[in-house]
């Protein structure tokens, strides 16, 4: 192909223009300054006339150049005065598209697509385009255009052609005169590559990007983006000298938003027709259960839970501006070596836009968003993406939930619940979104969980009540030997061993990696049919894009019969809750998700029965019969607490009625022995509630009163 002239591109565009898009420049001209660009999509270039679109990938500055010159002449022409718009060039072909590892030295001045997540964005600022000099000698101005945004380039000389002294830089001085100079605002934003685009256990790479005029300001930390733009490089420097290595960047002529929900998951009409059949069949929820990390043994209710997460909720913003999340969490508490890390692994590969983070090498920080200060910029502060912000619309895996510190934890709490994160740190107000489900494991403190004990399983683990109270769904996976399931859990997973594919023949060559294989027809060792984990993928993205479930007024009156009856049933004791409104949320979340599956419009009362036969079930497993709130939010059995209002009831009577309010320990625990509290127990409890600061020893040992 033969290269456009550079004369001739401003008179083709002008015609375009003119041909193409009248409207869009009448729109253009009546909302300015609101609106300053005009987008032009590349497929209506090639159908207008093909060498001119391909010329335009192989000389981008010559066309934008033009095309900017060419549109302000149109708008002149038509008499709208003078403005300065842009033509933004947006859906590039695909051969264009590259993914950031995959930059070269031969993409350098072409025009690119990138698909990438926003990972940290800069405050936006003023930069010089064409800056104007004031010679200190003479009083001559002189302009020099600013191609380099890295460093300010002065005048080599008063010019005298245009009436200058003919002094050189180092005979005068030039100063700015930023009022005459031409300043453009400018945003450093920094992008990741996606995570589908990554080969296992590599680092993403990163490349910073410079976006300018009305392009600044449109993207978030964990915003996904279709960036359109030129790649240029500046030399790396090293003791103040350039070397021959360069660095790429990217300077972004257009930005295509691509936060619509799941769309770089691509599904063809065949396989949306084998979606529809397999969502058809009455075996649906026990093969997509089956799919679950079918390498683990048994876990049956779990992993139901499991799949009801992939699908999720549904979303919904209120009429009073609140929102209502759709996403289900779910807590895994379990003693050591029952696979919960390998649950979470399996489930972050599963989901669309899964991460697998570790408490323990996670801050804050990593999880939500940071403002940390850029050593390549200034020392400027940007805004950096956590895990969280990353996986929005996603999964968020994060095994040792209970490892990271008490200042960590407590980030997680409007993350989880609001579904966003509010940042306001060195000047920087921002608010990101994290709407993903969380995945969460923990193990007990003790090593292992005690379950005759007067402390809950919730208590055994290092975690906040209020943040426990965040899940929709909490199993506690207890390692109790019994013969026969020890017998079907070895050979299970001797089985497993021994059907796996040696990894050294696999980087050998000399052996194909199971985890490719193409087929989407698997059976388990048992001879089960399971679901290829590609399909489930598509599965759960054509759902969640397609399928928003309204509940039927029969299901509403289930959810809500179920909701009163535990109400009244209450515990044994007199503070006990059985249930809160927030569990009945999350028990429609189920619900909405188990419509979901079955790709139903409507959530019926069998999606209503499964959400509430799950629910009984991890209440039973996590708490017995007298399911209580109360113990959740204290961490102190029901027995307990009782007890302890026994002996603040007592120390307050026997106080109330001596000379000086104070109460004698023997008489206390006397009181107490007639109430059926043994000595010990009650010694135990009282030296406890002292050191909590709900009793005192005002006059040493033998003596107490009440807080």
């Amino acid at each position: 192909m033969i290269p456009m002239h550079e004369a001739d591109l401003q008179t083709r565009w002008e015609s375009l223009l003119r041909d193409l898009f009248n409207e869009a420049l009448h729109n253009l001209a009546v909302e300015w300054p609101d609106t300053q660009s005009v987008e032009v999509s590349y497929r209506e270039l090639e159908r207008w006339d093909l060498d001119f679109a391909q010329s335009l990938l192989l000389q981008p500055d010559l066309h934008l150049e033009a095309s900017k010159q060419a549109v302000k002449q149109v708008l002149v022409d038509e008499g709208h005065g003078a403005m300065d718009p842009f033509i933004r060039i947006v859906h590039l072909p695909s051969d264009q598209t590259r993914a950031i590892s995959h930059l070269r030295a031969e993409d350098l001045g072409q025009m690119l697509s990138i698909d990438a997540v926003t990972t940290k964005i800069s405050g936006v600022r003023p930069r010089i385009y064409i800056a104007t000099f004031r010679c200190s000698s003479c009083g001559h101005l002189s302009t020099v255009h600013q191609p380099n945004e890295q460093e300010l380039i002065q005048p080599m000389l008063c010019d005298p052609i245009d009436g200058g002294c003919d002094r050189k830089a180092r005979e005068t001085r030039f100063t700015l005169v930023e009022r005459d100079s031409s300043l453009i605002n400018t945003q450093f934003i920094e992008l990741q590559e996606l995570p589908e685009q990554m080969r296992g256990g590599i680092q993403p790479e990163r490349i910073l990007c410079i976006a300018e005029q009305d392009l600044c300001g449109q993207l978030n930390p964990g915003d996904r983006v279709k960036a359109n733009g030129v790649l240029f490089i500046r030399s790396q420097r090293k003791g103040g000298k350039d070397t021959p290595v360069f660095d790429i960047f990217l300077r972004i002529h257009s930005l295509e938003r691509q936060n619509v929900p799941l769309e770089e998951i691509v599904i063809t009409e065949e396989e949306v027709r084998e979606i529809k059949d397999l969502a058809r069949r009455k075996d649906i929820y026990e093969v997509l259960t089956r799919s679950i990390a079918p390498s683990i043994y048994g876990m049956p209710h779990v992993k139901q839970s499991l799949m009801l997460q992939l699908f999720g909720g549904v979303s919904r913003k209120n009429d009073d501006g609140t929102r209502s999340r759709g996403d289900i969490h779910i807590l895994l508490m379990g003693d050591p070596g029952v696979a919960k890390s390998q649950l979470l692994s399996y489930m972050a590969q599963l989901s669309p836009r899964g991460r697998f983070t570790s408490g323990m090498s996670a801050s804050a920080a990593g999880l939500t968003a940071a403002a940390v200060q850029d050593a390549n910029a200034d020392g400027r502060w940007t805004l950096e993406a956590g895990a969280l912000v990353l996986a929005d619309l996603g999964l968020a895996a994060i095994d040792e939930f209970d490892k990271m510190n008490e200042g960590d934890r407590s980030s997680m709490h409007e993350a989880m619940e609001q579904q966003r994160i509010s940042i306001a740190k060195a000047g920087i107000n921002a608010s990101l979104q994290t709407r993903c489900a969380v995945l969460a494991a923990a193990n007990p403190k003790a090593g292992r969980f005690q379950p005759i004990s007067d402390v809950p399983f919730t208590a055994q683990i290092n975690l906040a009540p209020p943040l426990i109270s965040r899940f929709d769904v909490i199993w506690v996976l207890t390692d109790v030997p019994k013969t026969e399931l020890d017998t079907a859990i070895a050979s299970h997973i001797l089985s497993t061993r021994a059907s796996g594919t040696s990894e050294t023949l696999i980087s050998e060559g000399n052996a194909l990696d199971p985890s490719r294989g193409v087929s989407q027809a698997k059976t388990t060792k048992e001879g089960e049919e399971i679901l290829d984990t590609t399909l489930v993928k598509k599965f759960v993205a054509y759902a969640k894009r397609n399928i928003q479930p309204e509940p039927t007024k029969e299901a509403s009156e289930m959810l809500v019969a179920y909701y009163v009856e535990t109400r009244q049933q209450g515990g044994p004791g007199s503070d006990s809750i059985a249930i809160t409104a927030r569990a009945i949320e999350g028990i429609s979340r189920l619900a909405e998700a188990s419509a979901r599956i079955r790709l139903s419009d409507t959530v019926e009362v069998e999606d209503a029965e499964r959400a509430l036969r799950l629910t009984r079930l991890w209440r039973m497993e996590l708490m017995g019969d007298d399911f209580d709130e109360t113990t959740l939010q204290t961490g102190k059995k029901t027995t307990a607490r009782s007890k302890e209002r026994t002996i603040l009831d007592t120390t307050r009577d026997l106080a109330a009625s001596s000379d000086q309010g104070i109460a004698d320990l023997n008489a206390v625990l006397n009181e107490l022995d007639r109430h059926g509290l043994s000595r010990a127990d009650a010694e135990d409890l009282i030296e406890r509630m002292v050191t909590e600061g709900k009793l005192l020893r005002p006059r040493g040992y033998d003596t107490l009163m009440v807080a």
